[in-house]
């Protein structure tokens, strides 16, 4: 399958294919009773690790203490049906279907040769579609029955748990799909009502703490972390996502992030060990997702169990990770039973992102300070100049215990870098920063006119069926001509964006169909500033018949070529100088056109801003000058930046008074020893201007610069000599050397 989601840039090599397995092994699959559904573990009080697998006719024990050669020790046929799942407490299973009334209890007292205890609760509910087990209390949960939450005590007859009451009534809007109870807290999946519910299972009835919205309105499982800060969701639709909530205040969950495999798939089922998500993925297989850094979560291993393309509801169903071994169950629908050994590690790295820089001649150098409980392996830098080609470079060791640092190669401004790190020990890989890139400008952005849409006037919404919304965002998703679409759960900066129907209360998230609307700037005066160019952050996805557009004074900028999904935040720079350059005054203007079928997000928009980028860089001095009369050592400096076509001055001080300057002017750049000063500037070829210095003893020497683009980037070398009989030489004195070059645009 294809991932476009939150990956690590490269994979380390497993004993699986590479094709299926990443930084997972396969250490068995098998498949004797296909097809399949819904599983759990069970590790015996001696150790031995079992997987309790569903079928479409029965459950399966297999003894998977040797995760290379399970076995099986019982298979318990009972109510064919697509949908089973398994739970336990103690030493006993319990095993729901919605084809059967109650539930099925498993002796698992000896797992090696579990027994059937019969069937619990038939006449309480005719059936059940998943269940959940408080193991502090003891309490099972059943939902997705006909009849609400049944609620039973494991805990006073764990062979036969008594029935309690309904925790719930049945009905929709009841409805639980899946149950996870911790620290008195239960995490329920409101599937029809597309809700992640918390509920305080303390009280009897259980009480309401908070409904949230998840992504496609469609909840299917959810599992917190075991201190209950971090919750995270799946829904069972089309190209959804999981999302990660944090669930410190019951009361009041914040969504922090979400993520999709590729905007085909579906995810099915999620938990939680630690800081990271298994993640039953349907045709993706199994995902391990970290969210250590719960704003981005990342894939850090990875297994495909199902061979065929991305999206629908083949592949796998469900997961255990809760192994001693290590070992994580995965049972897909069409082959059974998968044995997996992913690789974890807790390699960190540490790492200053680079900031924009002037600095051109010199290399940038990248540091980063990596810990592991393993031996690292290696450290590379990857970078891209200007959206290039990829190049890498292998970090070295410093003398800092645990330091790697690589460099950079210096670039001419302007330019725009992207890096990140990639990190390996000898268990996995990570990668800094986990998604995207960091950014660096070599030369100056100057913002020239910005809206960050917090205070945001002036901008006017029109045209037809518009659906244009200023707010936050809601990180809706849906799925459409047969891809999955999603927008973004925070802004760039600040509260609120722009954008098509954000999702807020009674809106969906999605564009309106038939619509050919706009979002439009307020009249910006540029005075005839030249260079100007538009940036700002997107997030966008339209179908294939839908356009998106970009206009600044009614000339295009950039239109959309059929279909597009965003899945991140994306820096977007247009160039619009050839537009702006000769007015007084910008309009920038957002479309959407749309025809009557299939729907997207559409825009959302943020950070929007006008800005010039200029290669201008400061002069800098080399080398030691040459001390006069009073033990001054005379300077030098540019008035300004070599802009084409200028003429700007060149200005000595701590000079001798009354006397005589002179410039040293070349290409090049020199060290030696001359006329009892030190010589930086290559004496051969080199131009001499002579100025008479002032009382002060400053001077200045006009420097023209020619605006042929043919000289741009031509670096200078300069150096100012003073006629002083006080020197150490008894001649001259000297200032340090200047370096400056020639540049096309300064602020």
């Amino acid at each position: 399958m294809t991932c476009i989601a939150r990956t690590l840039a490269f994979a380390v090599a497993t004993a699986a294919a590479s094709a299926q397995g990443y930084q997972c092994q396969l250490l068995s699959n098998l498949d004797q009773h296909a097809p399949y559904s819904g599983m759990w573990g069970y590790v015996a009080p001696n150790g031995k690790e079992y997987a309790l697998l569903g079928t479409t006719t029965g459950i399966a024990v297999i003894d998977c203490t040797n995760g290379s050669a399970p076995v099986e020790r019982g298979y318990f046929p009972w109510a064919s049906s697509t949908w089973r799942e398994v739970r336990t407490y103690g030493t006993y299973a319990y095993v729901t279907t919605e084809a059967a009334a109650g539930f099925l209890v498993l002796d698992l007292t000896n797992p090696d040769a579990p027994t059937s205890l019969g069937i619990v609760g038939a006449a309480n509910h005719g059936n059940a579609h998943n269940l959940g087990v408080d193991m502090g209390t003891g309490r099972i949960y059943v939902v997705g029955t006909n009849n609400g939450v049944a609620v039973y005590d494991a805990a006073a007859n764990p062979a036969n748990p008594p029935f309690i009451g309904f925790a719930a009534p049945g009905g929709t809007s009841n409805y639980f799909h899946d149950l996870t109870i911790e620290n008195g807290i239960g995490y329920g999946a409101m599937i029809y009502t597309g809700l992640l519910r918390l509920w305080n299972v303390n009280t009897w009835p259980p009480t309401t703490l908070s409904d949230s919205l998840t992504p496609s309105a469609f909840c299917h499982n959810a599992w917190p972390t075991a201190n209950s800060n971090i919750t995270v969701t799946t829904d069972e639709r089309d190209g959804s996502l999981i999302r990660f909530y944090d669930t410190t205040n019951k009361a009041a969950p914040v969504p922090i992030s979400q993520m999709t495999m590729d905007p085909r798939t579906v995810p099915h089922n999620a938990y939680i060990i630690g800081n990271i998500a298994h993640v039953a993925w349907y045709t993706e297989g199994y995902q391990a997702v970290d969210f250590s850094d719960p704003t981005k979560p990342v894939v850090v291993a990875s297994y495909d169990t199902w061979p065929g393309a991305s999206g629908g509801y083949n592949g796998a169903w469900g997961c255990f990770p809760y192994l001693p071994s290590g070992n994580v169950y995965i049972s897909d629908r069409a082959t059974g039973l998968y044995v997996l050994k992913p690789s974890f590690t807790d390699l960190a790295i540490a790492h200053t992102p680079l900031a924009d820089t002037t600095q051109e001649g010199a290399p940038y150098t990248v540091t980063a300070n990596l810990t592991s409980s393993n031996a690292i392996q290696s450290a590379t830098l990857r970078y891209k100049l200007n959206g290039g080609a990829e190049q890498s470079v292998v970090m070295q060791p410093t003398l800092v215990p645990g330091q790697f640092s690589g460099q950079i190669p210096a670039q001419n401004a302007v330019t725009q870098v992207e890096y990140h790190i990639d990190a390996v020990d000898t268990k996995a890989a990570r990668r800094s920063p986990r998604i995207g890139e960091n950014r660096f400008l070599v030369g100056q952005r100057v913002v020239r006119w910005s809206d960050d849409f917090e205070a945001s006037v002036g901008w006017t919404t029109g045209g037809t069926a518009s659906d244009w919304q200023l707010g936050q965002p809601r990180g809706r998703a849906g799925f459409s001509a047969a891809f999955g679409w999603q927008d973004p759960l925070v802004p760039t900066s600040g509260n609120t964006v722009r954008g098509n129907d954000l999702g807020g209360t009674g809106f969906n998230g999605a564009y309106a169909n038939n619509q050919n609307s706009f979002l439009q700037s307020p009249s910006i005066p540029t005075s005839g500033r030249q260079g100007l160019r538009l940036q700002f952050r997107r997030f966008l996805s339209v179908v294939n018949a839908d356009v998106a557009r970009v206009l600044v004074n009614g000339t295009p900028v950039w239109t959309s070529s059929g279909a597009l999904y965003d899945t991140e935040w994306q820096w977007m720079d247009y160039d619009v100088s050839s537009i702006l350059n000769a007015a007084t005054n910008a309009v920038i203007r957002f479309e959407l056109v749309t025809d009557g079928s299939n729907a997207a997000g559409g825009w959302q928009i943020d950070d929007v801003a006008l800005v010039t980028l200029h290669d201008a860089a400061p002069a800098t001095s080399y080398g030691v000058g040459t001390p006069g009369t009073g033990g001054l050592v005379p300077t030098l400096a540019a008035s300004a930046p070599a802009v084409l076509g200028t003429t700007i001055q060149l200005q000595g001080a701590n000079l001798l008074g009354n006397s005589f300057g002179i410039l040293a002017l070349n290409l090049q750049d020199a060290n030696v020893p001359a006329l009892g000063v030190q010589v930086l500037v290559e004496p051969v070829g080199a131009s001499l201007p002579l100025s008479p210095t002032s009382p002060g003893g400053t001077a200045s020497w006009p420097f023209v610069v020619p605006s042929s683009t043919a000289l741009d980037n031509v670096f200078v070398y300069a150096q100012a000599f003073g006629l002083d009989g006080g020197s150490p030489g008894g001649l001259l004195s000297a200032s340090a050397g200047l370096r400056f070059r020639s540049c096309r645009s300064a602020p």
